[in-house]
């Protein structure tokens, strides 16, 4: 893939000040979701002036294992909307979660075609911060898929946001992560059109990784459906990654264990 053909997914992640709400519907969704911070990290954090965690806690994203989440279109033809489906299904034979699909006023997951050109999902259970996605706004946008958009396609872009729907994060971000990135190549590209990203987006969408405290992660896993294509030009080593368009058996086994089945 050249670098003109290059789209990814956007994280739609919920700014700091929201925190609170974040952490409160996360653990009110899942108590599983707390998890002890380490000793050294709570009193580097408290050391700094940072907010004040008082539950010492990091907070992940999970569903209530054996969920049936609800989703809903606001826009989209009958074809988009049938082709999204039949994709997101493809998660549930893995794990002890369930889309259903309808007109649900109250839908977990709302999805729309039109809310801008990217494709994004929230992440996990900030889906139910209505603070940042209001019951009348999308959680969920696939801005360039189309009635006649290929079907690999679908299956790369849909399958990718519902892993984050499921509360998964991207590949290239996760703790395991060891990619030698040509900065300086990056940062000319995402700068530029269409993204006019800043240097602190860049950091943020590609650069920076999660700690081990705060997501679940195996190995990194060339082959993941969370694991965007990137063209060689953006690494060191002079390869690219991988245009993966559908769950790799690493991407099974970690849902699996994320959302067990009885």
């Amino acid at each position: 893939m050249s670098m003109s053909e290059l789209r990814v997914c956007v994280p739609r992640i919920i700014p700091i000040e929201y925190r609170p709400e974040t952490m409160a519907r996360a653990l009110s969704e899942n108590p599983a979701n707390r998890i002890a911070m380490p000793a050294a990290a709570e009193r580097a954090l408290s050391a700094a002036g940072g907010p004040g965690l008082r539950l010492g806690i990091y907070v992940t994203k999970k569903w209530q294992n054996g969920r049936v989440l609800k989703c809903r279109f606001l826009d989209g033809s009958t074809k988009q909307r049938r082709r999204v489906e039949a994709k997101a299904h493809l998660w549930e034979p893995n794990c002890n979660i369930r889309f259903r699909f309808g007109t649900f006023p109250d839908a977990e997951i709302r999805i729309s075609f039109r809310a801008d050109p990217g494709s994004w999902s929230a992440v996990g259970t900030d889906a139910l911060v209505e603070q940042w996605f209001p019951r009348y706004q999308p959680t969920m946008n696939y801005g360039w898929l189309r009635d006649d958009t290929p079907e690999q396609e679908y299956e790369r872009v849909v399958v990718h946001e519902f892993g984050h729907a499921l509360g998964a994060v991207h590949e290239h971000q996760q703790p395991r992560a060891r990619l030698r990135w040509n900065k300086e190549v990056v940062y000319r590209y995402f700068q530029g059109p269409p993204n006019h990203w800043s240097k602190e987006d860049v950091d943020h969408n590609v650069f920076e990784r999660y700690s081990r405290t705060e997501v679940n992660s195996t190995r990194f896993d060339p082959s993941s459906i969370m694991l965007y294509v990137f063209p060689a030009e953006f690494f060191l080593s002079g390869g690219g990654t991988n245009n993966n368009t559908k769950l790799s058996a690493g991407d099974r086994s970690f849902i699996a264990k994320m959302y067990p089945k009885r």
